[in-house]
């Protein structure tokens, strides 16, 4: 026997972005062996592929999911990534890593655990090297690879909401916890810097942790400031320079006097009067990247995203959020800066769709807007979000919409994800309660059938950008390519049956056309069948 499986008769997009073309896929012992015509290479199983695309399995470069890979039902979540083509997950995004946690910051994440996942996660290790080798000894469903969140390492040092600039000696502990995680294969450094304790930091913190990252060898990951064109986070005028741009400038110069290989967390633009400011943002990173920096980006396909409900309120409020919220007085100047802010950037509460309020007296309205469900519970809007706030310890899991456009405007969707810097990305998470996110079950399906239907690329770029384009951010160069010695991580398509279901009114339904997944050679999806028990995935280290 020649090898252990044989993708026969079936066309070709390797992921690099080169026209599709006829060849058969040999795959032994986890990878590749050969591609072209092999019809005299014997193979255990064989599997007909005419009329099938065949492409390398789809690299989720910005996932939230490596917080619930260590549950018990890991395997059963996950069946919605693999359903979709997904192989590989990328985890410790937006500053929101698993490790390092210390006594000052364990119970923290604890409870912010529950962001993600249904049970509070209860962290049994305090290193990522602890992490990791816990991963791999309970095997994962698909490849996981981490990079180690500055809000992570931040709390660890000074605690999750302490505002003041870390000390020259924090600082330091703050290196050696991040060069530890990198050491222990971490494939970079997020920041999340629309969450505390993220969104505290300043310049020379961020350029600290880019050089961190370049040092490594690692990847420097920013979910930066401010998404809309308006934010409280910035005291500049607005009129001369958007808040959104202003953000994008900030942590682009901390990538640049950092040394550091950039790549900006899902490029959106919130709300209705930030979507004219998509232009100007590309070109900022155009300019950039033209005068010497390597800047990329990342985007998912819909106008809508997942977050916390507390996302919305300024660093100022946050060591207090909860006595804010529970005093009138006080609320009332929530109200006028909400409403303020709100109108100049054209989002409001009623954009927004409750995900989980994970908390009891408010999770009888998960899939609601918060206008539909305020209206339903006899209270104001500001009083009903401020509550669930409250009730659910800033755990209210929500979807914000108006991201990049709404309601069948999507130029600036279509901008972002056109443009040729531009990996694909889910940004998402399933949990067994509440409502779901659809990215969660039609990301790259989407893509490759929505996007590719109008005219935004063609199919071989639309693999790319979900394939070779991440894989090469990360440095990867035995994944997101069909080529004899990858591993074989593969997916097989139908483009004429390819579609995805998922909407936001019913996320939870599974895409057509996708017929076979496979992760390191073992056939995890075959059809209607999904090995939730297969185990057999990989922990990807640096």
């Amino acid at each position: 026997m020649d090898c252990d499986l044989k993708l026969q008769g079936g066309r070709v997009i390797d992921g690099t972005g080169a026209p599709a073309f006829s060849a058969d896929v040999a795959v032994d012992r986890g990878a590749i062996r050969a591609v072209g015509d092999l019809r005299d290479v014997s193979a255990a199983h064989t599997i007909d592929c005419r009329g099938s695309i065949i492409a390398p399995g789809f690299i989720d470069i910005h996932s939230h999911s490596d917080w619930l890979v260590p549950g018990r039902d890991c395997a059963a979540l996950v069946e919605p990534f693999l359903r979709q083509g997904m192989t590989t997950l990328v985890g410790g995004n937006c500053g929101f890593s698993p490790a390092p946690v210390s006594a000052r910051s364990r119970d923290a994440a604890r409870a912010s655990s529950l962001l993600i996942v249904d049970e509070p996660v209860e962290p049994v290790w305090e290193t990522m090297s602890d992490f990791l080798d816990g991963l791999e000894e309970t095997g994962v469903p698909l490849n996981v690879a981490e990079l180690v969140g500055h809000g992570a390492v931040r709390a660890a040092v000074t605690g999750p909401l302490e505002p003041a600039a870390p000390s020259d000696d924090e600082l330091a502990e703050m290196e050696r916890l991040t060069r530890a995680a990198l050491d222990a294969g971490c494939v970079g450094v997020s920041t999340g810097l629309g969450y505390p304790p993220g969104i505290f930091a300043e310049l020379r913190e961020l350029a600290a942790f880019a050089r961190f990252a370049a040092d490594g060898g690692g990847l420097f990951t920013s979910h930066v400031k401010a998404y809309s064109c308006v934010s409280p986070i910035y005291q500049s005028d607005p009129a001369e320079m958007p808040h959104n741009i202003a953000a994008l400038r900030e942590v682009m110069r901390a990538a640049r006097e950092g040394g550091a290989r950039l790549q900006l967390s899902h490029l959106i633009f919130v709300g209705r009067r930030t979507w004219a400011t998509c232009a100007d943002a590309i070109a900022a990173i155009e300019s950039e990247r033209d005068a010497g920096l390597d800047v990329a980006f990342d985007a998912f396909p819909y106008t809508a995203g997942n977050t916390t409900a507390s996302v919305l309120f300024p660093p100022e409020m946050l060591p207090h959020l909860e006595t804010i919220l529970q005093d009138p007085e006080a609320m009332e100047g929530v109200k006028a800066l909400g409403r303020a802010v709100f109108d100049q950037i054209g989002f409001f509460l009623e954009d927004i769709q409750i995900m989980n309020a994970n908390a009891a007296r408010f999770d009888a309205y998960n899939g609601l807007f918060v206008g539909d469900a305020a209206a339903r519970a006899g209270m104001d809007v500001w009083e009903f979000y401020a509550r669930m706030v409250v009730e659910s310890g800033r755990n209210a899991r929500v979807l914000n919409h108006t991201y990049s456009g709404h309601e069948g405007d999507e130029d600036a969707l279509r901008a972002v994800l056109a443009h040729p810097l531009c990996s694909i990305e889910t940004d998402t998470f399933v949990t067994a309660r509440g409502h779901q996110n659809p990215a969660s079950y039609g990301t790259f399906p989407r893509v490759l059938h929505t996007y590719v239907r109008e005219g935004l690329f063609d199919l071989e770029e639309a693999v790319r950008k979900m394939t070779g384009a991440p894989a090469e951010r990360l440095g990867w160069r035995d994944r997101g390519v069909v080529r004899a010695g990858a591993a074989a991580d593969l997916v097989v398509f139908d483009p004429g049956r390819l579609r995805d279901t998922a909407t936001f009114a019913a996320p939870d339904q599974f895409p057509t056309g996708i017929e076979h997944v496979f992760v390191g050679g073992v056939h995890v999806v075959d059809g209607d069948v999904y090995h939730a028990d297969a185990r057999a995935g990989r922990v990807l280290r640096g």
